[in-house]
């Protein structure tokens, strides 16, 4: 009779601390973040990354909006190939670079997977040729767009909750809008000049002339800055629309700013500025053709950088508005928003910043 009180006694126990149990089980499996990806997708992870492997093309943008967050370098176990051809920017950004696993342009989801990495950041339209299979493994993957200010305002809170530090997020955001509201401010009341951005790209056969997109960074950039852009007509196609000297002629805007993602413009712009074709639009008459300032990366490209070569253009369409020295500028972009001090800044970005920096 006792062993048998003793049994039930025990059983009772049992039934009552079952639940209790259950739900602390259910708690420890329970996601950790949770995150909703430029995709839509929800992407959850039990823990905090702690191997982010971010790789494939254009992964200069994920990589730079990345390191806006301090604790980035920590987290970070492989990136893709980061020198458009002016150098490598990831040195400068990660003290600890060269213990990083560096992967090719042509990275596969083997050499990724290879990595053992618990997240991987991709842009989004690499999910069908890249991402699907790391997915297919059991691997986290979250897709970012940082096209437009809008997708990197939503994607650095993507970053933010991944890096367990949304106050850095939300300061971030906060210093983007700032300074995208004082240029609106500047620029306001001011006449809006016609302007003309084009990506420059040469070969055997000389330079080829390109114009962005409606919605793509270079066009927000020219509106932000207070430039009517005249080539949105034009712009059709995705991606970048070449365009020939008979149309640009037809156009011939106020003013004329050149970019390259690869290396300087300097010698386009000389030939331009002497050629008697060229000579004869009103640009070139009034010296009011220009350089996209570039350091390791162009300030037209959607990077972080974008705000800066906003700002930037800005006091080229608007110079009466703006009589703060440019460098200073740049110097305090590098500061505010990657932790570059003044020194560092002069010893490893200023020598390397070409175009018309005034």
């Amino acid at each position: 009779m006792k062993n048998r009180c003793a049994v039930i006694l025990i059983l009772l126990g049992l039934s009552l601390w079952a639940p209790l149990f259950a739900e602390g089980v259910q708690e420890a499996s329970a996601p950790q973040i949770v995150v909703q990806d430029a995709l839509g997708r929800s992407v959850e992870l039990p823990e905090a990354p702690r191997r982010i492997v971010t790789a494939g093309k254009a992964v200069i943008m994920i990589v730079d909006a990345l390191y806006l967050f301090p604790g980035a370098s920590e987290r970070v176990a492989a990136v893709g190939f980061t020198d458009q051809g002016m150098g490598d920017f990831f040195p400068v950004l990660d003290e600890n670079a060269d213990e990083k696993a560096r992967l090719q342009k042509n990275v596969g989801p083997e050499e990724i997977l290879a990595q053992n990495p618990d997240l991987v950041l991709l842009k989004s339209y690499l999910r069908d040729s890249l991402g699907k299979p790391i997915e297919t493994a059991g691997v986290p993957v979250v897709y970012l767009d940082l096209e437009t200010p809008e997708q990197f305002e939503r994607d650095l809170r993507i970053l933010g909750t991944l890096l367990e530090d949304q106050a850095r997020a939300e300061e971030l955001i906060s210093m983007f809008n700032r300074q995208a509201e004082d240029i609106r401010q500047q620029v306001k009341d001011r006449p809006r000049p016609e302007v003309a951005l084009f990506s420059v790209n040469s070969g055997n056969s000389g330079y080829s002339f390109s114009v962005a997109p409606q919605g793509w960074i270079q066009t927000v950039q020219v509106r932000l800055a207070g430039g009517d852009p005249v080539w949105t007509e034009a712009a059709g196609k995705p991606g970048w629309n070449q365009v020939g000297f008979e149309q640009i002629a037809r156009w011939d805007p106020e003013v004329m700013i050149f970019l390259s993602f690869r290396g300087s413009t300097d010698t386009v712009l000389d030939e331009i500025q002497n050629d008697p074709l060229w000579t004869g639009l009103q640009a070139v008459r009034n010296g009011r053709v220009y350089s996209m300032p570039a350091d390791f990366y162009s300030w037209g490209q959607p990077d972080p950088r974008w705000i800066l070569g906003a700002r930037w253009m800005a006091g080229v369409l608007h110079p009466q508005a703006f009589d703060t020295p440019f460098e200073g500028e740049a110097a305090a972009f590098f500061r505010d928003f990657y932790g570059i001090g003044e020194a560092r800044f002069r010893r490893d970005i200023l020598p390397r910043i070409t175009g018309d920096l005034f």
